[in-house]
């Protein structure tokens, strides 16, 4: 139980800080606004934080299945691997309501290639409830990969 609470603290810690270790200010990060047309509403405002070697495009809350969806680029000149993608949600007051994981179709990605990603809202150790889903005002996402230690195929 302690490694779980311990695990579940680091990420949180490592997530909040994020945008500190890239010198990065929300103004200065991409942001997207859904419309759903057929409804006339709209969805929560996604903010795209700075990721070192990765670029997520594409994102867009899906409220009806609890997920946000998107596409992760490699930009860098290396092999990223074990990537995960995270989002950090608010409400309106921007209090912190909790954050979510997921990760790409792929398990790494070689230079200049892309795959498609899913972070489910209710996966892991975030959400409860639909409400706390529908008091999201806005959310910043990220990802983060890694270079792999040791190619198994050269």
């Amino acid at each position: 139980m302690y490694q779980i609470l311990l695990n579940v603290i680091s990420s949180l810690v490592f997530i909040l800080t994020i945008p500190l270790a890239y010198g990065q200010s929300l103004d200065t990060a991409t942001t997207t606004k859904n419309v759903d047309t057929a409804s006339n509403t709209t969805t929560p405002e996604a903010t795209i934080g700075k990721s070192e070697n990765l670029t997520l495009t594409d994102v867009r809350l899906r409220a009806e299945s609890f997920q946000i969806t998107g596409t992760v680029t490699n930009n860098s000149t290396s092999e990223q691997a074990s990537i995960s993608i995270y989002a950090v949600f608010f409400d309106k007051d921007d209090s912190f309501i909790g954050l979510s994981q997921g990760r790409p179709l792929v398990e790494s990605l070689p230079p200049g290639d892309n795959s498609p990603f899913s972070v489910d809202l209710f996966s892991g150790f975030h959400y409860s409830v639909p409400e706390q889903v529908n008091s999201i005002d806005h959310y910043t996402i990220y990802a983060r990969g890694y270079e792999p230690l040791f190619n198994i195929y050269e």
